[in-house]
């Protein structure tokens, strides 16, 4: 899958070949496969986004601000559809699953 993030105007584009992406800032016990520092609105273990029978997920893994998909907080697993916006703190992320 394929992560594109914006942080205070910059875009980034990330690769993850794993099954899922934890996403965060930097953190010695579990370092995540997006490091979304230096935006300190994101926890150090944010949320996670997976792919599972050919559908991208995430979920939010109990963060201090909470995760949005198209500007609604989720509760539990979302499932993520092409198009959707995602914030995390204060970056904002696209997903493309790559025709997982």
């Amino acid at each position: 899958m394929q992560v594109s993030y914006q942080y205070q105007g910059k875009w980034h584009i990330k690769s993850v070949y794993e099954p899922q992406a934890i996403i965060g800032r930097k953190n010695k016990a579990l370092p995540p496969t997006i490091d979304l520092s230096p935006d300190e609105t994101v926890s150090r273990k944010h949320a996670r986004i997976w792919v599972e029978n050919g559908v991208c997920w995430i979920e939010d893994l109990g963060s201090r601000y909470g995760t949005k998909v198209n500007g609604t907080t989720i509760a539990a697993r979302q499932q993520l559809m092409e198009g959707d916006t995602v914030l995390v703190g204060e970056t904002t992320l696209r997903v493309d699953a790559g025709g997982a």
